[in-house]
């Protein structure tokens, strides 16, 4: 079985918020105008995710305070239908300051329906697979954390010419809370754009041309955070 397969690069990923726009003319505007000459360099595809937290809701208090070292675990795969998780990877990413990493861990031949198995029954085998196939200090961390939070978007994808610079397009972003067997009824949305520039530690400099045609805010919150505050807004209201 493969392992974890893990970045071992630090690299800086830079959000940007952008209200009021389509993806479209955020991508015809500030990607492909762009003097970096940014290319599409795959398909549009669904990004899922099943988000991981303890019962303090720990990672959100890390980002959300700022802390130095913070992670963040999710369950994620692709595919228009939420549903249904067709070969997914648990990932779970690390921040030191300002700069991140993430290690992966690819699951055996997994797929699941979240419409006709209960959530207890995608655990027990998320837990079964890593402790099977990946380390058992793993699979003890992740058998004190429960799903906190489920989302879905769409990502476009996008390279510079120096091959430096890489570009997400991230809309039509969707949020459920998984404590509900019918997660549907829970749906919340977010009309805004996000688009996050991801690049090496050493090309931190040059970046700082490319970011003047951004004209966004930069954002430290993750979707994690934003969908989190969303569905607690939900019920709260």
């Amino acid at each position: 079985m493969e392992k974890a397969v893990a970045k071992n690069n630090h690299r800086y990923e830079r959000k940007f918020i952008y209200e009021h726009i389509t993806p479209e003319d955020l991508i015809e505007t500030a990607v492909l105008a762009n003097s970096f000459c940014f290319r599409e360099i795959f398909h549009r595809r669904t990004v899922n995710n099943i988000y991981y937290d303890d019962q303090s809701m720990s990672f959100y208090h890390q980002n959300v305070s700022g802390d130095e070292r913070r992670d963040k675990y999710r369950l994620r795969w692709y595919g228009d239908a939420f549903e249904n998780i067709d070969n997914p990877v648990l990932e779970i990413k690390k921040k030191y300051g300002t700069v991140g990493d993430k290690l992966s861990f690819a699951l055996s031949g997994y797929t699941y329906n979240l419409q006709e198995q209960s959530l207890p029954q995608i655990q027990e085998k998320v837990y079964q697979d890593i402790l099977e196939n990946h380390t058992l200090e793993l699979a003890l961390k992740l058998s004190n954390l429960t799903p906190s939070l489920y989302n879905s978007y769409e990502r476009r994808y996008f390279l510079s010419d120096c091959e430096k610079y890489r570009i997400t397009i991230d809309y039509n972003m969707v949020f459920y809370n998984p404590h509900f067997r019918e997660y549907q009824m829970t749906k919340a949305q977010l009309s805004d754009v996000v688009l996050e520039l991801k690049y090496n530690v050493s090309d931190d400099k040059e970046s700082r041309k490319l970011t003047q045609a951004l004209t966004a805010r930069l954002s430290k919150n993750s979707k994690y955070v934003r969908g989190v505050d969303l569905i607690h807004h939900q019920q709260s209201s």
